[in-house]
C-alpha cells in the first residue's frame, strides 16, 4: 500500500504544470462532451421534427438532411463513446502513460472521420463547420504531443 501512495506522489511530482492545465480542461470539456451527447441522442427526435419543419420554408435541403435522419442516432452513440475513450486517454495522460495520448488521439478523430463517411458534407456551411469543430481537437493534440516527452 505504501509504494502505490509513493507512486502516485512521483507522478504528481513529475507531471509538469502544463499537462496538468491540459488535463483538467479536458476532463471538462469531455463532461460536456458526453452530457451534450446524451442530451443530443435523447432529444433527437424532436430534432429531427423541427428540421422537418424548417426545411419547408427553406425548401429541398438535400441528401445530407436524409443521412442525418438515417445515420445522427449512430453517430451521437459514436460521439459518446469517443468522449468516453478520450477519458480514458486523458485519465491515462494524467498518470504519465503515453498510450493515452493514441487513445485519445482516436477518440478525438473518430467522430469526425464517422460523420463525415455517415452523413457527408453538409454544403459548404457544413464543411466549414466541421473544421471550425476540429480547431480545438487538432490544439489539444498537438498541446499533448508537445508533453510526451514527460509520459513512459
Amino acid at each position: 500500500m505504501e509504494q502505490q501512495n509513493t507512486n502516485i506522489a512521483d507522478a504528481a511530482k513529475k507531471r509538469p504544470g502544463f499537462l496538468k492545465v491540459l488535463c483538467i480542461l479536458s476532463f471538462i470539456g469531455i463532461g460536456f462532451a458526453v452530457i451534450g451527447g446524451i442530451y443530443n441522442l435523447l432529444t433527437f427526435q424532436t430534432a429531427i421534427e423541427g428540421l422537418r419543419m424548417a426545411s419547408a420554408f427553406l425548401g429541398d435541403v438535400g441528401e445530407s438532411f436524409d443521412k442525418f435522419i438515417q445515420w445522427g442516432t449512430t453517430v451521437y452513440i459514436i460521439n459518446i463513446v469517443a468522449a468516453l475513450l478520450c477519458l480514458v486517454g486523458v485519465y491515462m495522460m494524467w498518470n504519465l502513460k503515453k498510450t493515452g495520448f493514441y487513445i485519445y488521439l482516436i477518440g478525438e478523430i473518430a467522430p469526425a472521420i464517422a460523420s463525415f463517411a455517415l452523413i457527408g458534407g453538409f454544403g459548404p456551411f457544413g464543411t466549414m463547420a466541421m473544421v471550425a469543430g476540429l480547431i480545438f481537437p487538432i490544439a489539444f493534440i498537438i498541446m499533448y504531443g508537445l508533453n510526451l516527452k514527460h509520459m513512459a
